[in-house]
């Protein structure tokens, strides 16, 4: 139901290069003692460590380009450092002690907005376990402090500390430091920050060939590989169409989801768990069935596509090394997908040496839509990477999210 997720998020590069080593040192802001046992970490990546008894560290960095380095401790306020020119650099961080905004969060919380009422929608929203129910573990969920505002009628979702977040099917365990949770129930808009650091599982349950599978059916087709695709010109050799997009919304199903939502809001004021059965929302029983099927419809009744060329909105900028990419015009992006006997990725350029005895069987579609909220576009770096949080996205790239993450420094294989 929800329209838009704003998953604010500064990625580092992912073009593998000389190994570059950044050294540097944690103290304390005020005191400036050294703090020893920070958690450093590249965001949305595998590079980390920790300081060490004298608060010193040092990070083999293998990307180009800007990156973001995380310090995060507990009882201090994450400190995030951007930088761009760090080959041989030494940096000092200086943590400041955490405010009492979170102490005073519980206070108001008190009265039992805590995991067991809230904790499916903040995993559904946060996680969207749509390709693998239950993969993906949120392993301390005792961190988590719920906070619903009556008045503005919204949820604020804070942690007491990072969240560990196990991922069965791609083989990861997410150290996630979340920094901004809001749903607004009015809305139905999401907005999230969260910075995160991921570590191989030594043992993933699901064997190593079957999780190299997984990475990548998650990474193939995702707003990762398109915007790679992009940069390096190379979008039709690896499956994807681009189409200009005009659609007539399904105006029968938003009426129905503006009544479901209501009926939501209604409940989470005056119960003590928020259920999303329709059968319990909803009374008589024809009425929830009917429900149920318009909201099993499609959100646009019919679409009108015009194959287009992504080299009419964007532009190589060779002084910053980016493409910029900008248009007025709404996006769909189709992905075609073939997948052999195994579930393995047969991507665009194997395809032709490969035969398929029953095509039709193993295509997959899928299919994003994609847009400008504000003027400006986007520059992407070779990585994919864009600091810009202008572009929104629906359908399929919309619901890849912490399930489906990889870290920037991956490489498809």
């Amino acid at each position: 139901m929800k329209k838009y997720l704003f998953l604010l998020l500064l990625f580092g590069v992912t073009i593998v290069r000389a190994q570059t080593i950044i050294t540097g040192q944690v103290i304390d802001e005020k005191t400036k003692e050294t703090l020893p046992g920070v958690s450093i970490y590249v965001n949305n990546t595998t590079i980390g460590t920790i300081t060490d008894q004298n608060g010193k560290f040092s990070l083999s960095v293998s990307l180009t380009g800007k990156i973001e380095v995380v310090a995060s401790y507990v009882s201090y306020k994450k400190k995030v450092t951007i930088m761009e020119d760090y080959n041989g650099k030494m940096i000092t961080i200086a943590l400041s002690p955490e405010d009492n905004t979170l102490k005073e969060v519980v206070i108001k919380a008190a009265k039992g907005d805590n995991y067991d009422k809230w904790g499916s929608l903040f995993s559904k929203m946060l996680l969207a376990n749509t390709h693998s129910p239950g993969s993906c573990i949120i392993k301390n969920p005792e961190v988590m402090v719920f906070y619903f505002d009556q008045e503005q009628n919204q949820l604020r979702a804070y942690a007491r500390g990072p969240l560990i977040i196990e991922n069965n099917n791609l083989g990861y365990v997410l150290k996630l430091d979340l920094e901004e949770f809001n749903y607004d129930f009015g809305t139905d808009i999401l907005r999230a920050k969260y910075y995160t650091f991921f570590e191989e599982m030594k043992s993933p349950k699901i064997g190593m060939e079957a999780v190299l599978r997984q990475r990548n059916l998650a990474y193939y087709g995702s707003q990762m590989h398109f915007m790679r695709s992009v940069y390096e010109n190379t979008l039709t050799r690896n499956g994807f169409k681009v189409y200009q997009y005009k659609s007539i919304k399904n105006s029968e199903k938003e009426r129905v989801t503006k009544l479901v939502q209501e009926r939501i809001n209604r409940d989470t004021k005056i119960k003590s768990s928020v259920t999303y059965d329709l059968n319990k929302l909803f009374q008589p029983k024809d009425t929830a069935e009917y429900y149920k099927l318009v909201m099993s419809q499609n959100d646009i009744l019919s679409a009108d596509t015009t194959l287009t060329a992504m080299r009419r909105y964007t532009k190589l900028d060779r002084t910053n090394d980016v493409v910029t990419f900008n248009t007025h015009d709404s996006l769909m992006v189709n992905y075609q997908q073939y997948l052999d006997r195994y579930n393995k990725v047969i991507t665009p350029e194997q395809k032709a040496d490969w035969k398929l005895q029953n095509e039709s069987k193993r295509f997959k579609g899928k299919n994003t839509i994609m847009y400008f909220a504000e003027d400006g576009g986007i520059n992407i770096q070779s990585s994919g990477y864009y600091p810009e949080l202008r572009l929104y996205y629906q359908g399929d790239m919309f619901e890849r999210r912490v399930a489906q993450l990889l870290p920037w420094d991956y490489k498809p294989g």
